[in-house]
């Protein structure tokens, strides 16, 4: 069930594009009911304050838009929602190598995996365009994730929401804004100068990153996702600062990821990323699977990436944003909840897969299409 209600913003502009910020109206969250039969529901898009052009939106294709000039946000309640509840949020950034965004697929759609979860979904229509090259460049998506997280902070009491449980996915380039919300959620920027927010931390309390893109190293980078995000003859140090490898801190939330190896997105995106955590004692885990392409999101499309959602419940559950899997039965064993993982084949297979993605098997580390794999530099 849609329910539709907006809340008020004012649109500061300002100059090269970028904006600034008007807090939200905390009456009409406050007021905020589930419908009558306790279904889940979803609002309408809820501007974050945040404009850079008078675009007009349009759909390329069915679930793809693009020219998004302003900031916003949906929410999806799961089923039994009440303000009173404290549930885990999860920030959603769709893919489109900051020209368009896959708005369904890798956004609503996944909104309600997360509402069917007993999470709050929050998709972020962020700022891009594909005739206005400037409109996507940094720091406007930054910005739009790091207002979407301070939003949900903020007003976590009414959205049902525990603000110590607000989390962000992200596929492809929405990846790689959610690496940058995920390691320069505290760096200093001058758009935010008048941000009414800027005070409320929009720091993620967990990361998960979906075949993204992640370093800005022209090498190993999406050509079309650096060109947009950092615009033409960027600098070195606007690359070292976009490169969220090379952002890693203590301070960086946990991180799952997931890469297949026949991605068109070089693998060796995710796995820096892993190693950059590693190296700075931030628990990582990230997901290899020998085929699955890019771009699936959450499909079914008969390739080993099918399993990814999985192992993310997993994980989340391990981390205590998900409740623990039930038991099969009341007598069964402990760690019957947890799904069987899928070996077969993989004693003759995993270990050869596992060395192409640069890792050994036979011990803890990644996982590898249920093998399990330690890193190891060949």
């Amino acid at each position: 069930m849609k329910l539709a209600f907006l809340l008020p913003a004012l649109f500061l502009a300002f100059p090269h594009g970028h904006a600034g910020a008007a807090p939200f109206e905390p009456s009409v969250l406050e007021a905020l009911q589930p419908p009558a039969e306790h279904g889940a529901f979803h609002s309408g898009w809820i501007s974050l304050g945040l404009k850079a052009a008078d675009l007009e939106e349009k759909q390329v294709s069915p679930g793809h838009i693009t020219d998004v000039g302003e900031a916003q946000m949906q929410l999806y309640f799961p089923a039994g929602w009440k303000p009173q509840d404290r549930r885990a949020a999860l920030c959603i950034f769709p893919g489109g190598g900051y020209a368009i965004q896959a708005i369904e697929k890798e956004g609503g759609h996944i909104a309600r995996w997360a509402a069917e979860h007993g999470m709050v979904g929050v998709v972020v229509k962020y700022r891009v365009s594909g005739s206005n090259d400037a409109v996507g460049r940094f720091p406007g998506p930054l910005l739009d994730a790091r207002q979407a997280l301070r939003v949900t902070r903020r007003h976590a009491s009414a959205l049902g929401v525990d603000p110590h449980r607000i989390g962000v996915m992200g596929f492809s380039a929405g990846g790689h804004l959610a690496a940058m919300a995920s390691t320069l959620w505290n760096r200093p920027l001058p758009e935010e100068a008048e941000n009414p927010l800027k005070s409320v931390s929009a720091r993620p309390d967990f990361s998960l990153l979906i075949y993204p893109v992640i370093t800005m190293d022209p090498k190993t980078t999406h050509g079309g996702t650096r060109s947009r995000i950092l615009g033409p003859a960027p600098g070195a140090d606007l690359a070292e600062l976009c490169s969220a490898e090379r952002q890693v801190t203590p301070q960086t939330p946990p991180v799952f990821l997931v890469h297949a190896l026949d991605d068109g997105v070089a693998s060796a995106n995710s796995r820096l990323m892993e190693q950059a955590c590693r190296e700075k004692g931030v628990p990582s885990s990230l997901h290899f699977y020998p085929s699955g392409g890019h771009g699936y999101g959450m499909e079914k499309r008969g390739q080993p990436t099918d399993k990814w959602p999985e192992a993310a419940e997993q994980w989340l559950a391990e981390r205590g944003i998900l409740p623990s899997p039930a038991p099969a039965c009341g007598n069964a064993p402990s760690g019957a909840g947890t799904p069987p993982r899928n070996t077969a084949g993989m004693n003759a297979l995993g270990p050869d897969l596992c060395r192409t993605a640069g890792l050994t098997g036979n011990g803890p580390g990644a996982t590898f299409f249920g093998h399990e794999c330690a890193r190891k530099e060949l």
